[in-house]
C-alpha cells in the first residue's frame, strides 16, 4: 500500500512557502504602490471595455480617465499645466543621453551645490546648456532677460526646506558645496 501522507506534506510545503513569501508585502508602502498600481489597471481595463461598447469618451477621453489625468499625467506649475510628453525634454529633464558634457558645464550630476541667494544645498539630477522651460515660466521667473548659461535640476536638502522640492536653478546662482 501506498503511504500518500509525505508526498502530501512534501507539497504542502513545497508550494507554501513560494506563496508567503510572494504574498507578504516587504513594507506598507510596496503594498499600497501595488495596490493602487493594481486598482488603475483595473480601471483602465474596464474603462476601455465600457468605451467600446457603449462608446462613453468625451473631447478629452475617456471619462474614468479624465480624473487620472490631473494626478498621474500633468503636472501643475503654478497656474499652467503641462502634459508629461512635454515635460520630458524641459527643467533638465532630458530622456537622452549627454555625453559627452559640453566643457563649459561647470557642474555634473550628483555633486552637492549651495544656493547662493536662497542659501539652500542640494544634489544636482539634471542639467541644460541653454534654459529649457516653457515661455511663460521663463517670463515669470527671469522677466524678459535672455537667459544664455546653463541651467540645473536640483533636489534641495530637506534640513534647509521642510517641504522636499526641486529647483531649476541658474549656473550663477550655485556654488559648489563645501562639507556637508
Amino acid at each position: 500500500m501506498v503511504d500518500y501522507l509525505p508526498t502530501l506534506i512534501f507539497l504542502t510545503i513545497l508550494f507554501s512557502v513560494p506563496l508567503q513569501f510572494y504574498l507578504s508585502p516587504k513594507s506598507s508602502s510596496d503594498a499600497q504602490y501595488y495596490l493602487h498600481k493594481f486598482v488603475d489597471e483595473i480601471h483602465q481595463i474596464y474603462s476601455k471595455i465600457i468605451g467600446k461598447f457603449f462608446n462613453f469618451s468625451n473631447k478629452k477621453g475617456e471619462m474614468f480617465e479624465e480624473s487620472e489625468q490631473i494626478g498621474d499625467e500633468k503636472e501643475i506649475i503654478g497656474e499652467e499645466t503641462i502634459s508629461k510628453e512635454e515635460m520630458s525634454g524641459l527643467f533638465g529633464g532630458s530622456d537622452e543621453p549627454r555625453h559627452p558634457r559640453p566643457p563649459h558645464i561647470k557642474y555634473k550630476v550628483g555633486q552637492v551645490v549651495k544656493h547662493k541667494l536662497h542659501n539652500y544645498r542640494g544634489v544636482i539630477v539634471g542639467w541644460d546648456e541653454k534654459v529649457k522651460a516653457p515661455d511663460w515660466w521663463i517670463k515669470r521667473v527671469h522677466g524678459t532677460e535672455e537667459i544664455d548659461e546653463p541651467n540645473y535640476t536640483i533636489i534641495i536638502d530637506t534640513r534647509d526646506r521642510l517641504v522636499p522640492q526641486i529647483a531649476y536653478v541658474l549656473e550663477r546662482n550655485i556654488l559648489l558645496s563645501e562639507g556637508v
